[in-house]
């Protein structure tokens, strides 16, 4: 093979760019797949019961309170980065707002239907890193520097405060609906045991009709 058909060198084109760029994309799935995969579903930790109201203990709320604002920060992170690879003609602001609103979105999802909130935090990463890949998305280097120079630290600071008390207000209205969901499947339950006794005793009665001696 002649020597000059793989290059070894850091110039363009070499194959150490190829290592690089590989390596480089492992990351990012990897991040995109850790990003996803907990913006899915809700993160208070709920103990489901049978014959009792699904319960939340006070070592559950804390792990909530004490790691939501990380997660929220990782999401960001995540995103921002991600577009502010891809972007070329957005904003910084463009870029902050794109991010929130599909961590917003996913998690409004996640407490509603958990496969849908999967659908969107997984494909829009998903579709921005496949454009950078095959699409020449890629701003390069110093245009990425660019876009994300121009990332308001203090707006994203807003809307991680922001997405934070959003998701605390989501995840307090869920657990009200599994409670109240809870109540209304176990008052069905009990209404239709009673129906179901008080007819089983009248099949009874009428069944004992001609049999039973005089009172």
């Amino acid at each position: 093979m002649d020597s000059s058909t793989v290059q070894w060198d850091l110039g363009l084109g070499g194959a150490s760019d190829v290592v690089w760029f590989a390596v480089a994309m492992a990351i990012v799935a990897s991040l995109l797949w850790i990003s996803y995969r907990t913006m899915q579903h809700p993160r208070l930790p709920v103990i489901s019961r049978a014959d009792k109201p699904p319960l939340v203990t006070f070592p559950g709320v804390a792990r909530y309170a004490l790691t939501i604002p990380f997660m929220v920060a990782f999401w960001q992170g995540v995103l921002v980065t991600l577009l502010a690879a891809a972007a070329k003609d957005r904003s910084g602001v463009q870029i902050v707002i794109a991010a929130s609103a599909v961590i917003g979105g996913a998690r409004l999802l996640a407490h509603i239907n958990q496969e849908i909130a999967h659908e969107l935090a997984k494909a829009v990463p998903i579709t921005i890193l496949s454009f950078i890949i095959i699409g020449s998305g890629f701003t390069g280097f110093e245009g990425f520097l660019r876009s994300f120079e121009q990332v308001p630290l203090e707006l994203i600071d807003s809307y991680w405060f922001g997405l934070i008390m959003w998701d605390i207000a989501l995840t307090t209205l869920w657990f009200a609906a599994l409670q109240i969901r809870w109540r209304r499947q176990n008052r069905r339950v009990e209404t239709t045991g009673t129906s179901e006794g008080v007819i089983k005793r009248l099949a009874r009665r009428l069944r004992e009709i001609g049999y039973r001696e005089p009172v």
